[in-house]
């Protein structure tokens, strides 16, 4: 399931261009409070549900607007069913149990990139975060629910704008969101 996550980045910089026109109807919506600050989304890059033959599926959303893109992913077993299991996933900074001897596994992973002069910078780590799929219409190809996370910085990337040490979503809803199912 690692390797499923761990193609996050790559695949969503390759989705980030095909940006989905039919999440333009009036019942689909995304928002979030980042950092204090009530957040919507200009632009939905990629909604996509990837499917891996007999190792696992992954769902991803990409967001953007012009300062900022939020990816959001989770994973979970192979279904037979274009859909995710309805359930919260979570994310999990390599956390282990008080004996120190087991790793609790992550099955969600989110990142925050700025948009600066046509360039992206990834500064911070996700810590810990969520993202509940609370409905899943495979004939319909829609999708519900609601997502927050934290991440701490890691480092300064870039000199034009000063981004916070903390950076984080609260109250993060989608509803309704068309998505499309890919193959591997």
């Amino acid at each position: 399931m690692k390797k499923i996550l761990g193609g996050l980045l790559l695949l969503s910089i390759l989705f980030t261009s095909c940006s989905s026109d039919e999440n333009d109807d009036n019942n689909s919506s995304i928002s979030a409070t980042i950092n204090g600050v009530e957040w919507k989304p200009t632009k939905i890059n990629s909604v996509t549900l990837i499917k891996i033959s007999g190792s696992g599926q992954r769902f991803d959303i990409n967001i953007q607007d012009d300062s900022q893109m939020l990816m959001l992913a989770c994973e979970s077993d192979f279904t037979s069913k274009d859909a995710m299991p309805l359930k919260e996933y979570n994310f999990y900074e390599d956390l282990e149990d008080t004996d120190g001897d087991e790793w609790i596994p992550s099955d969600a992973l989110f990142v925050n990139t700025y948009l600066i002069d046509g360039n992206t910078y990834t500064e911070h780590m996700p810590v810990v975060g969520k993202m509940t799929i609370t409905a899943m219409d495979p004939e319909k190809k829609t999708v519900s629910g609601t997502f927050s996370f934290k991440a701490e910085k890691g480092g300064a990337l870039q000199t034009k704008i000063v981004t916070p040490d903390i950076f984080e979503v609260k109250n993060g809803v989608f509803n309704n969101l068309s998505y499309t199912v890919l193959s591997q």
